[in-house]
């Protein structure tokens, strides 16, 4: 059975539960259906009403409820606690206070995401012959052969965060004029292509979010990240890896490609911040959950598996390692 997350983007809009099915009622004689059986997920962007008895319900089946605002700032979620895990979290804390472990796991989810920025450099420079991406791709390199010799989990964070500055220094001379951007910046995203970063982060946020708390983890506990009040630091260490496989890529084909324009996205002249409009919010949401579907074997040389189901199968592989406390049990994803 193929199970669905239902994202809701209109405007003060209905959705209640009836008749063992999810409605969604725009408000305008519209109404989209959805059998409950297959909802994995539901994301309310804007102000959207979920009724008292659809939330009941949600709770019931295990069905988590994420809210965000218009612009894509995370409000909180709504989930059922029947996962929770406490004694794999007890092992979760603990291994999170052991330096050599988390050193050598820093090693390996870190090293797999600068290899996969290099991958997407070199993609997108094979028929460029860009001079400066050739030499950031090579300075890359040089700081990737370094990260398995540290000695400090700050060293392994130096590292990436030096590979990170020049990832996007490579990116921003392979983007189109009208997407020009100088660099990344968030909170608020000041020019349109780290505007659709920012948005395609915080899904894939919430992807790696639940499927961590589907294993009874706890996503506030980071390995690699230090903790912050309110960030779901764990949820942050998974996703590094897929940061460029997923979202990077993502972005960049659809701004190269034209299929988003400079007039899909709003200026705030209050906070200089440039975000999606409703509409161009929509099609970037189809966008990405075809990317998530996508088949591949980069996992398991043997057998294919959607991005999906490879997040939700690094999240299983998570959980061993934490449980057995052995390092082998995660093989980070390396693309080609």
């Amino acid at each position: 059975m193929k199970l669905s997350f239902l994202y809701v983007t209109e405007p003060n809009c209905k959705v209640y539960f009836e008749e063992n099915q999810v409605i969604m009622d725009d408000g305008k004689g519209l109404l989209t259906k959805l059998p409950i059986e297959i909802l994995e997920g539901i994301v309310l962007i804007g102000n959207a009403n979920l009724t008292t008895g659809c939330q009941r319900e949600l709770l019931k089946r295990g069905i988590s409820v994420t809210f965000l605002a218009s612009n894509g700032q995370y409000y909180g979620r709504l989930e059922s606690t029947r996962h929770v895990n406490i004694l794999v979290q007890r092992k979760q804390f603990r291994l999170g206070d052991d330096e050599a472990f988390i050193l050598a796991f820093a090693q390996k989810i870190i090293s797999a995401k600068v290899h996969n920025q290099v991958v997407i450099a070199r993609r997108l420079n094979r028929e460029r012959k860009n001079n400066k991406i050739q030499q950031v791709i090579e300075d890359m390199l040089k700081l990737y052969k370094k990260i398995p010799q540290t000695s400090e989990l700050n060293q392994v964070l130096g590292y990436e965060g030096s590979c990170a500055k020049l990832y996007f220094e490579a990116l921003s001379q392979a983007i189109i004029p009208s997407f020009a951007f100088k660099g990344r910046n968030k909170m608020p995203p000041r020019d349109p292509f780290n505007s659709l970063l920012s948005f395609g982060y915080t899904l894939l946020m919430y992807e790696v979010y639940s499927a961590i708390t589907n294993k009874g983890l706890h996503p506030y506990a980071g390995l690699i990240h230090k903790d912050h009040h309110g960030h779901p630091a764990l949820a942050s260490d998974l996703m590094e890896e897929w940061r460029a496989v997923l979202i990077d890529s993502l972005v960049l084909k659809l701004l190269n490609n034209e299929e988003f324009t400079v007039e899909d996205f709003d200026h705030d002249e209050q906070t200089g911040g440039v975000y999606l409009s409703r509409n161009a919010s929509k099609k970037f949401l189809k966008e990405y959950e075809k990317k998530i579907r996508i088949k591949s074997n980069y996992l398991d040389g043997n057998n294919t598996m959607s991005f999906k189901k490879a997040i939700q199968y690094q999240v299983n592989s998570l959980t061993k390692m934490i449980d057995q406390r052995d390092l082998d049990c995660y093989q980070p994803i390396y693309i080609r």
